[in-house]
């Protein structure tokens, strides 16, 4: 039977308020925003100060297409270099080339650790990503609150990815803002096995998704 019901809300906006009404409770929407913290302990603290101040939702954007971040993404998710680098329209087959490898090289210490093997947490941490790793931090310290978290950008990407390997329960507290054209975060959304808020498939450059899907929010949730 159709639903007549002008108001029922689908697709994207009805998986939006359902993810969020299962992380809510009783308590009101209150959005921190943290962009860009510098490492780790930054992430955890900037954490800690939005939920002591009555967050109720992170919103974390963590850019950068830093190669490092390809990385670690492709080290948790065992995938290739080529995998994790976009060759965007005007880049030419050479420097695409040297993208590759500038992410294999990063890669080339850890060949040989199964994606299975316990090291792998330790083993990706030894990467020279800090951004990826203040995301892993900020993600955690959410999920160890019970706050929800929702993030955009590669390095949030790759923070996400590692995150899978050291604590799988932080899964039910983020969530993807949008799909992406960039493949690495991709991969790493294949990974976690969780379908974004949207579908915008933007690259994940700046935080105008996640500002859209926030707004999202005030259908699903108004004050």
């Amino acid at each position: 039977m159709a639903n007549d019901d002008p108001h029922a809300m689908t697709g994207d906006l009805a998986r939006l308020r359902d993810w969020w009404d299962k992380r809510r409770g009783d308590r009101e929407r209150s959005i921190a925003w943290i962009l860009d913290p510098e490492d780790e302990e930054q992430a955890r603290r900037a954490v800690d100060r939005a939920i002591d101040s009555g967050a109720t939702l992170i919103a974390l954007h963590i850019d950068g297409d830093d190669s490092a971040s390809r990385a670690a993404i492709a080290f948790v998710a065992n995938v290739p270099a080529t995998d994790v680098v976009e060759q965007q329209p005007g880049t030419t087959d050479h420097a695409w080339m040297e993208a590759v490898a500038e992410v294999r090289d990063l890669l080339e210490p850890f060949r040989g650790v199964p994606p299975e093997d316990t090291s792998v947490d330790s083993a990706a941490h030894a990467l020279p990503a800090p951004k990826a790793r203040g995301a892993q931090a900020a993600i955690m310290s959410a999920a160890q609150r019970e706050t929800a978290i929702i993030f955009d950008g590669l390095a949030a990407h790759a923070g996400a990815a590692l995150v899978s390997t050291a604590d799988a329960r932080a899964r039910e507290w983020m969530l993807p803002a949008t799909s992406s054209t960039d493949p690495a975060i991709r991969e790493a959304q294949t990974l976690l096995d969780i379908e974004p808020a949207t579908h915008f498939g933007t690259n994940g450059g700046d935080a105008t998704s996640l500002r859209a899907v926030l707004s999202l929010l005030d259908v699903v949730d108004p004050a």
